[in-house]
């Protein structure tokens, strides 16, 4: 449910999303600015919530779709199927992630996705139990708080930090996780910016 109904623009700005349109391109439609375009995301996210523009549109439309079935009694399997396909480009890295876990538990490798202030939001755990030196790993943690450090200039850090630049970065760790190659890697979204980090990290012999 939405907390807060939106606006006739911002439903608008919904539905040009809904329909493909970039922020660049559904300003050009709507005669605005790309900030003013970017603003009214911003007030849309606050009202809907969501981690980005596709999973805050997926809430949009699942909320039409509960209000549909409430006044029109429409078959819940028709608007399951509705929902679905809009929240497909959402589960698209779930479902990746899910494979990617079970390839892990063969190679024996850590795998995990961060939003841009490097929280983890999806842990896939092949080799380390839940915790590792010392430190509970679980989603909600943020990179700094897995590798016990406050530096950005820590190299299992500064990966991270490089990622959302949009740089990927392959790095063998010192001190208590010698011995491990972290590999991390930009999380581009549908609009092609970075939203966070997907994150690898493997065990190598001595």
């Amino acid at each position: 449910m939405l907390i807060r109904e939106l606006s006739p623009r911002e439903e608008e700005i919904v539905e040009l999303c809904v329909q493909g349109l970039t922020n660049d391109a559904i300003a050009a439609r709507l005669g605005l600015s790309v900030g003013t375009v970017n603003t009214y995301w911003l007030r849309i996210k606050l009202k809907v919530g969501g981690q980005g523009r596709t999973d805050t549109v997926v809430r949009v439309i699942k909320e039409r779709a509960e209000r549909a079935l409430r006044e029109a009694n429409v078959e819940r399997k028709e608007l399951k199927d509705i929902v679905t396909e809009k929240e497909r480009g959402v589960l698209e890295l779930r479902a990746a992630l899910a494979l990617l876990q079970m390839a892990m538990d063969q190679i024996k490798s850590t795998v995990w996705a961060t939003d841009n202030k490097l929280a983890i939001h999806i842990l896939a755990n092949g080799e380390f139990p839940a915790t590792h030196f010392g430190v509970r790993w679980e989603v909600g943690k943020t990179v700094y708080e897995i590798f016990k450090t406050k530096d950005p200039e820590d190299l299992a850090v500064a990966a991270h930090l490089a990622a959302l630049k949009g740089i990927e970065t392959d790095v063998r760790l010192t001190g208590e996780f010698a011995n491990m190659i972290l590999r991390v890697l930009p999380l581009i979204d549908e609009a092609g910016d970075v939203m966070g980090c997907i994150s690898i990290l493997n065990s190598v012999g001595q």
